[in-house]
């Protein structure tokens, strides 16, 4: 896989947040324990890119946020302030969920790789990874598994099946700044 597509995912900078993603029908993929899902397009630019501190930053519509790269998505000299990226992304489900600390602000850190096995009909080139969002938990409904979030990115939700992180969810206040892992595949391609 080549370094750019790696760095390039890694610059999706919160579209697992982006809650105004325009979705595309056209195409689906079956995630474990969810079922068929719809593979988002959004595009992205680029606003300012700081490697010494591997930070970047973008903008979607009003909405523009900060991401940290860690090192194995490869040099961030290769993007610019204003390079547009086409981000395709299928949301999986949630890995995990727990309180963070006062004063948190929301964000998104990408952490590991996750096994393709939580997405069947994966497209070439799709990229399966984990993430983690720092957001204000609004809601958790047990009946239909969906919990409720604003993030970086604006509102959004997330379906969860596994009986642990429902567990955890279930002791989580509206309001409260929380810590949800996620899986994702995403592919992105440079405009």
């Amino acid at each position: 896989m080549s370094r750019l597509i790696i760095l390039a995912s890694a610059l999706m900078l919160g579209i697992g947040g982006a809650g105004c993603a325009p979705t595309i029908a056209s195409q689906t993929v079956i995630v474990s324990g969810v079922g068929p899902v719809a593979v988002e397009q959004i595009e992205v630019e680029v606003v300012a890119v700081a490697p010494a501190f591997r930070l970047a930053t973008v903008r979607q519509g009003r909405f523009v946020w900060d991401v940290f790269v860690p090192e194995p998505f490869g040099d961030l000299r290769r993007v610019q302030a204003g390079d547009r990226l086409r981000v395709s992304r299928v949301e999986g489900v949630a890995l995990g969920a727990r309180r963070t600390k006062k004063g948190a602000r929301p964000g998104i850190a990408y952490t590991e790789a996750v096994s393709e096995t939580l997405f069947q009909n994966l497209p070439e080139k799709f990229v399966a990874r984990s993430l983690r969002i720092t957001a204000r938990f609004q809601a958790f409904d047990p009946v239909t598994g969906v919990v409720s979030y604003v993030g970086p990115a604006g509102p959004n939700s997330l379906k969860v099946v596994t009986p642990a992180v429902k567990e955890d969810l279930s002791h989580i206040r509206s309001g409260d700044m929380v810590d949800l892992t996620l899986a994702e595949a995403v592919y992105i391609q440079k405009l």
